[in-house]
């Protein structure tokens, strides 16, 4: 381009920063004119300036990854970096270990309560393998977390030559210029640059995960274990209280747990219990296993090639591009990480050592096999959907239900040479239904794959790249009919079959009508339905209404009136016309009804007059509405997501309080039910698929930046949790809903209200804007609620200081983690409310 032309190019800088494979920046010396091009971050695209070509509109999700973080003159508890530098004697060679004090904060907090459940567990009265579960696996993984968070954040520099020499002896002469750019390219070659800090699955590459400051692999090594020692001191806890027999409350309205009657001396449901939660607690730490050697594998792979061939930066050299050879390597590295797990099992049997003991051979094949495909299938379907923390722990909660799925299956079938039910629950008819909804919704799509990516294929394309353009809405809808005819099928048939033969005989869908009138009284389970009912389509239909008025009168590219069909016209200020536009009035233009009718529409001055004045009133309300709805405010985004919060806690809380058992059915159909939607919405299944998308579209932030929506999966999950976990206590089936509903709401809210902003002056780190008065906010609101339904009498007494403490704990682990506290902060508060006996 000449220097007459309207465009000119910035010039580029000399040391131009660089995308590294592991998100970090690095500085490069760049030519000007040259883009790095690599697979795992697509350069964006350059626009023109001129007007000719505008800009394409980015998606929401777009501003909430690339916003920056408000400073505020607050002071700050923590410091932004932690830094510490030793010189190793007689070398050049300098170590340091910089990290990032919140996210040292956040791992000091899982690693902590973690060492509190392990040593909660290790009694000396007790038997070995209680020692062995505390002493060896928990406190091993503590050791090899703690380990991996060192290594990750270590790095090895050498000093110039020159700099020594000058350090060592500053009477002499300089170095010559050319030794000097020498030792400094022979340290920028050494092992400077900082090691790997995000870890990843074999296979997979940094775009796969959501963006995040960190990680969060401590999460994903610590929380899974958290969760199943703290189950098993709760039976170990019921083994004390009861131990000939046990069942749910009386206030739970289900059947007794099931029982088998073998040849030998039946075990007791909490004997049972016992056993199989000492199998969680191994099934957690070997997933925990598993995920470090993916990520160390991974690394190996990568230095190993980028050793012997030259990668661009920002690359993955050790992964192809090919989908089939990513699969045929990574499912040769899941039976060969599987046939090591194996060996080890009969390494630490045949040593005496009680590593993974009640884990059977089977188990351990099955487990370790499933868990690493669930891995890579859910990276890589629900594409920047998860961090590595979140992904191990998602992914552990499906390996549990498969495991419980496995195990009562094989109860079933050998009744008599199996010695008892080894499920990490009750083996109630709500374990079984629960395992029929939400692993059975997830069959469903696996089994009508080929059919829902066709959907998606035909619908993304446009009509003229198809070879049948014109048949496109008639393929569409063939598609959607034969998945809800597959779906049918399936639901009806493979899982409905399965759920009879577990509930020994008997009809699922009569079960579910009985058992709809089998709660404390016959009308209390239908009026939950209709509440919730009620509620859920109340807000549906209000946020359908608040939604089309945000669009209808939102500026679209940050201006009105050209190119924008929705915008409002301009008005002069003196209510005349405008200069532009001609001061005779338009034509009449006529108007149809919804009966194909057209008649003009003539001004009225005087309506009431007129016998016509109903239908003319009737024809002018909705535009009478619409001019009503440009003066109402429209809520903000963050504000349009914490209303979801809050009407978890208006719905769900009667529900645990009247119906605990009913509840526990109704979390688990809801999940199932999400599930479907996003199948609707992903593949844009017809009619529903666009609409559901353009529904929750709407309420994305910058966690939702993946291909698949999750949020409403995690405040789900994260209310229905703690009741799922079934714990004897009433206070503890409230931990979830108070945590997301209650604390995580009021934290925001405060943070985000003008008082908030004007009261929170202490941030908790410079790399966050979470801030000491949100986090106080949060602990107070949580405490106060818990404390209002002992009042009205909904739970148990409790120590309000011991739960005071954990909350605190479970809030500024909310401050600090990057991870999604809508899952991570219900059961973390849970697991501490157990260890802690509150």
């Amino acid at each position: 381009m000449g220097k007459t032309s309207s465009f000119q190019r910035r010039p580029p800088s000399p040391l131009q920063p660089v995308s590294s494979s592991d998100g970090s920046l690095s500085i490069r010396q760049g030519r000007p004119g040259r883009r790095a091009f690599t697979r795992s971050r697509s350069p964006a695209p350059h626009h023109l300036t001129n007007g000719s070509h505008p800009p394409r509109t980015p998606s929401p999700s777009v501003f909430f990854r690339m916003r920056n973080i408000p400073t505020s003159a607050g002071r700050c508890i923590l410091p932004g970096f932690v830094s510490w530098s030793c010189r190793i004697p007689l070398s050049r060679l300098v170590v340091q270990l910089s990290m990032d004090a919140k996210y040292g904060a956040e791992c000091s907090l899982l690693l902590l309560a973690l060492a509190l459940s392990a040593c909660k567990l290790y009694h000396p009265g007790l038997d070995s393998p209680d020692g062995w579960l505390s002493l060896v696996e928990l406190s091993l993984l503590i050791v090899a977390s703690l380990v991996h968070i060192t290594w990750s954040h270590i790095s090895v520099q050498q000093i110039p030559l020159s700099s020594a020499s000058t350090a060592s002896m500053s009477d002499s002469p300089p170095a010559p210029r050319v030794q000097e750019l020498r030792d400094r390219h022979l340290s920028s070659q050494n092992l400077n640059s900082r090691k790997q800090t995000q870890g990843l699955i074999y296979m997979t590459v940094p775009k796969n995960y959501r963006t995040s400051p960190d990680d969060g692999i401590v999460s994903g090594l610590v929380i899974g274990p958290l969760i199943a020692s703290s189950l098993y001191h709760v039976a170990l806890k019921l083994a004390v209280s009861s131990p000939d027999s046990f069942s749910h409350p009386p206030y739970w309205h289900i059947e007794h747990p099931y029982q088998l009657n073998n040849l030998g001396k039946p075990f007791t449901p909490v004997q049972a219990l016992i056993l199989s939660r000492r199998n969680a607690v191994n099934l957690s730490t070997m997933c925990s296993f598993i995920v470090l050697v993916h990520v160390y594998a991974s690394s190996w792979f990568e230095a190993r090639y980028r050793g012997n061939h030259k990668v661009a930066d920002g690359e993955r050299g050790s992964v192809p591009r090919s989908e089939v050879r990513k699969w045929w390597l990574y499912s040769l590295f899941t039976f060969t990480v599987s046939t090591g797990l194996l060996g080890l099992r009969f390494m630490f049997s045949w040593s005496k050592i009680g590593m993974w003991e009640h884990m059977t051979y089977w188990e351990v094949a099955c487990a370790s096999v499933f868990y690493q495909f669930s891995l890579y299938i859910a990276v890589r379907l629900a594409h920047r959907g998860f961090t590595l923390g979140e992904l191990g722990l998602v992914v552990f909660g499906a390996t549990a239900l498969y495991m419980e799925l496995v195990n009562l299956t094989i109860a079933k079938i050998w009744p008599v040479t199996t010695p008892y039910i080894k499920t990490y629950r009750l083996p109630t008819p709500l374990l079984i239904f629960q395992i029929a909804l939400i692993p059975g919704s997830l069959l469903t799509g696996f089994l009508l794959s080929p059919l829902l990516t066709l959907s998606r294929h035909i619908a993304q394309r446009p009509a003229r790249r198809l070879r049948f353009p014109h048949e496109k809405h008639a393929h569409r809808r063939a598609l959607a009919a034969a998945f809800y005819a597959g779906a049918v099928v399936i639901v009806g048939g493979l899982i409905g079959l399965w759920t009879r033969w577990m509930l020994r005989g008997r009809d699922p869908w009569l079960w579910v009508l009985y058992w709809l009138l089998d709660g404390g009284k016959k009308w209390t389970r239908p009026a939950l339905l209709a509440y919730w009912a009620a509620l859920g389509s109340i807000s549906v239909a209000g946020w359908n209404r608040q939604l089309a008025r945000s669009r209808r009168f939102r500026p679209r590219n940050g201006m009105t009136g050209i190119g924008d069909p929705l915008a409002v016209p301009p008005q002069p200020a003196d209510g005349g016309a405008l200069p532009s536009e001609p001061t005779t009035p338009p034509p009449q233009t006529p108007t149809g009804s919804s009966l194909g009718i057209t008649f003009p529409a003539v001004t009225m001055p005087q309506l009431p007059s007129f016998p016509n004045a109903n239908l003319s009133a009737a024809l002018g309300a909705s535009e009478w509405l619409d001019a009503a709805d440009k003066h109402v405010p429209t809520l903000g985004l963050n504000a349009r997501r914490k209303f979801f919060h809050a009407l978890a806690v208006v719905m769900f809380i009667p529900g645990v309080a009247v119906d605990p058992a009913f509840t526990h059915l109704a979390f688990s159909a809801a999940f199932a039910l999400f599930t479907f939607a996003e199948y609707v919405r992903y593949f844009a299944l017809y009619p529903f698929g666009a609409a559901v998308h353009m529904f929750m579209h709407e309420f994305l932030d910058h966690k939702d930046s993946g291909t698949a929506i999750l949020s409403h999966f995690y405040l789900l999950t994260g209310c229905a949790g703690s009741l799922w976990f079934e714990a004897p206590s009433r206070l503890l089936l409230y931990t979830g809903i108070l945590t997301v509903g209650v604390g995580d709401a009021v934290a925001s809210i405060c943070q985000a209200s003008v008082v908030g902003k004007r009261l929170g002056r202490h941030r908790w780190s410079p790399t966050t804007s979470k801030t000491v008065e949100g986090s106080a906010a949060f602990a107070i609101s949580v405490v106060a609620f818990a404390w209002v339904l002992r009042v009205c009498g909904l739970v148990e007494e409790f120590s309000v200081p011991r739960y005071g403490v954990v909350v605190v704990l479970a809030s500024v682990l909310e401050a600090l983690s990057a991870q999604n506290d809508n899952i991570m902060l219900p059961v973390y508060m849970w697991s501490l409310l157990v260890i802690g006996d509150v």
